[in-house]
């Protein structure tokens, strides 16, 4: 073989070599694989085709250079925390909210051609999670989310399904983790409780309190008239003593002055009441203890008259 024929079968090597290389790193750029948790749609971008179908785990052949559009076939968690909402009376609300979605398989071709990937789509399910949680709170008032926690879940979770839904998204496991009030609301809050605690001590006092006023009361009322009946009693006792004892200065000094009399008109003298003092006075001072000096005029005065 001459060296014309060298060149010749080195050249056919060197293209079948070529051939056998281009034909692996084709099969390899063909061959694209998804895990367990994965599903994808292809992406020829070559001929910048999207394929309808979608796929799911495994090895799968396509276009020469196609890439598949991955998506999640599990449920991904979304989470907002202390995302500040206004209230149906205008009052911040921080709350603690998450919840679960996937993208519906059946719609696939529909989110890539609207959300381009995955990243976009769950950026944008995101934004408009936090305006439904918006929407949900301003329809409760302040009170409500205390009172009403439930229902503010199931609030939530009706417009988030249907506002997911329409974009191709199954929403699952929402919960409402937390609800916090400002802290000058949640201290006004308090004070209105332990005030109205107390109101309802009070109330139940009040019964317990009156029976003891009016028992308090009765026995005031029946001390007062055992007082005033004692008090009625002994100005009875005053006033029969005092009546007594006028009673008997009287019955003395009419003693005495039938006394006095006797002895003037057997004394062939006049009786006048001047004298009348003077002899009393004289009886006082003769029934003294002590000696009294005092200038008195005679009781009795001789008078004579002609028969």
């Amino acid at each position: 073989m001459g060296e014309q024929g060298k060149c010749i079968v080195t050249g056919a090597l060197v293209l079948v070599v070529a051939l056998v290389i281009m034909t692996i790193a084709l099969l390899a750029t063909s061959l694209k694989k998804l895990d367990s948790d994965e599903v994808g749609i292809q992406y020829d971008t070559v001929q910048k085709d999207l394929d309808d179908e979608v796929y799911t785990e495994g090895l799968h052949t396509g276009p020469p250079g196609y890439e598949f559009i991955i998506f999640p076939n599990v449920y991904t968690t979304l989470e907002y925390d202390r995302l500040k909402c206004l209230n149906h009376d205008g009052v911040p609300v921080y709350v603690d909210v998450s919840f679960q979605f996937k993208a519906l398989m059946k719609f696939m071709r529909d989110i890539v051609l609207d959300f381009k990937d995955f990243d976009g789509y769950q950026s944008v399910l995101r934004q408009s999670g936090a305006a439904v949680i918006h929407e949900a709170c301003s329809k409760f008032n302040t009170s409500q989310f205390q009172a009403e926690r439930g229902n503010f879940q199931t609030t939530l979770s009706t417009i988030l399904r249907e506002r997911f839904t329409a974009m191709h998204a199954d929403v699952t496991d929402l919960q409402v983790n937390n609800i916090r009030r400002p802290s000058q609301y949640e201290a006004a809050i308090r004070s209105k409780e332990r005030a109205r605690e107390d109101i309802q001590v009070a109330k139940n006092e009040r019964p317990r309190l009156m029976t003891e006023a009016n028992t308090t009361r009765l026995q005031a009322l029946s001390e007062a008239k055992i007082i005033l009946n004692k008090a009625e009693s002994d100005a009875r006792i005053q006033q029969s003593r005092a009546n007594a004892d006028a009673l008997a200065i009287i019955t003395q000094f009419e003693k005495e002055a039938d006394a006095y009399e006797s002895i003037v008109s057997s004394s062939g003298l006049e009786f006048t009441p001047e004298g009348f003092i003077s002899y009393l006075g004289v009886r006082v001072i003769s029934a003294a203890k002590n000696p009294v000096y005092i200038g008195l005029d005679s009781p009795a005065k001789t008078r004579y008259t002609k028969d």
